[in-house]
């Protein structure tokens, strides 16, 4: 069967790598000059199923206000993005309630357990080279945060799989000495081992390799215009800068994108643009970091070990498409992380930082969007929000499953969790 995937990010990359993995003659579109220039490009870095807690936890209504006037809001609202999500924002506050909330918890879980299978199945058989390191992920308090309160949520996803360790000042030390001059600041730490990250980017370039290798062909510089129907049960063919594209099935991956090439066929996707923003710096043989990531859940940063770099993170922030890169967001995230790491100024280059902002694909209720269509040969997978790495091959999985058997086979996860 010939398949057109719609978008190279790392969601599609993977979902074309899947497809071909299954026999299928693939062809992957996307307006950039190689797979993951755009959401993918600087990530987070980071593929966590231990952060698949939706962002619209119980309490979110009262945190609007903050939401809205506060700068220091680890996820803010610009108001000029107000009239845009309305609508979205109602479901996403819908989606608030501690039963729907722990819902779509486990829905994510379950997904993101099963990519991080199959990325590591994907290893045995493939040399993957993305600066990657499987040494957990760490999240620090401080004595004023709000340790017990996540402990309590870590409990909750361990029933589902996700292990966790309570870790201590000198633990900590043990796992990261980089921490020593500030470790007063902490009261304890949360280190989940299964976690992994690396440079999504090359993540994405490295599947793309893999699934050319298959027979994929990869449609660069081409921008897909419009997704043409036959009839109101069947898409017909892609109409593109490059020419008509056409296929047995279409697999929609656009993220942030793909509700305004669904919108023409009728079909309502609920996915807004969320900002993210990142730094990344070159150590230059620095070796007084962090071995594996780190977060502080008082700044609100991170800081992910990339080879030689070092990538950082910040707040999100609804600003609808705006995807330029805000100067004076690159240094508070600087600035936060040289708190954490004061040696780092005398030993790097902070005036070489790379700003990079990237639109996450959010859904009202955080779980991704799965599956068929009312159109029997145009599939979904898309919407992953902060969690499109760590998603990307379970989802790609679940795409191959549907296109291939016309039924999801693996009984880790209930397709209706990511359905229309």
């Amino acid at each position: 069967m010939r398949v057109a995937v719609l978008g190279a990010g790392v969601v599609g990359s993977a979902t074309a790598y899947m497809l071909a993995k299954d026999g299928h003659d693939v062809v992957v579109v996307d307006r950039r000059n190689k797979p993951g220039m755009e959401t993918s490009f600087a990530n987070g870095g980071l593929m966590t199923p231990s952060d698949s807690s939706p962002w619209n936890s119980p309490g979110t209504v009262k945190r609007l206000g903050k939401m809205l006037f506060d700068s220091n809001s680890t996820l803010k609202i610009n108001p000029s993005a107000v009239p845009s999500i309305i609508g979205w924002g109602l479901k996403f506050l819908a989606n608030s309630t501690a039963g729907r909330h722990k819902e779509n918890m486990i829905a994510n879980i379950r997904i993101a357990s099963l990519s991080l299978n199959t990325l590591r199945n994907i290893r045995q058989s493939n040399t993957l080279n993305y600066d990657q390191t499987t040494r957990g992920t760490m999240r620090v308090f401080p004595r004023d945060g709000h340790m017990s309160e996540f402990v309590k949520m870590c409990s909750e996803m361990q029933e589902w799989g996700v292990k966790f360790e309570v870790l201590n000042q000198d633990q900590i030390l043990e796992k990261e000495p980089c921490l020593r001059d500030v470790i007063n600041r902490y009261v304890g730490a949360v280190f989940f081992p299964d976690d992994e990250s690396g440079d999504a980017h090359k993540f994405t370039n490295e599947m793309a390799r893999l699934a050319q290798n298959l027979g994929a062909h990869f449609m660069l510089n081409a921008t897909v215009h419009e997704i043409v129907k036959a009839s109101s049960t069947q898409v017909s063919h892609l109409r593109t800068s490059a020419g008509d594209v056409r296929a047995d099935a279409y697999v929609l991956s656009l993220g942030s994108y793909s509700p305004i090439l669904a919108r023409p066929l009728g079909i309502y996707v609920p996915i807004v643009p969320v900002k993210g923003y990142s730094v990344t710096l070159r150590l230059n043989g620095w070796k007084g970091g962090p071995t594996r990531p780190v977060m502080d859940d008082g700044y609100h940063a991170m800081m992910v070990p990339m080879g030689d770099r070092l990538r950082m993170g910040g707040k999100a922030e609804f600003a609808r498409y705006n995807t330029k890169a805000d100067p004076r967001e690159g240094r508070r995230v600087l600035a936060d992380i040289l708190k954490i790491l004061p040696a780092m100024a005398s030993h790097v280059d902070i005036n070489a930082a790379a700003n990079w902002s990237g639109l996450r694909p959010m859904t009202p209720g955080g779980p991704p969007m799965v599956g068929p269509t009312p159109y029997s040969n145009l599939f979904l997978n898309t919407g992953h929000g902060p969690l499109g790495w760590t998603m990307s091959c379970g989802s790609a999985v679940l795409t191959s499953e549907l296109i291939t058997h016309g039924r999801v086979l693996n009984d880790s996860v209930n397709p209706k969790d990511y359905a229309i």
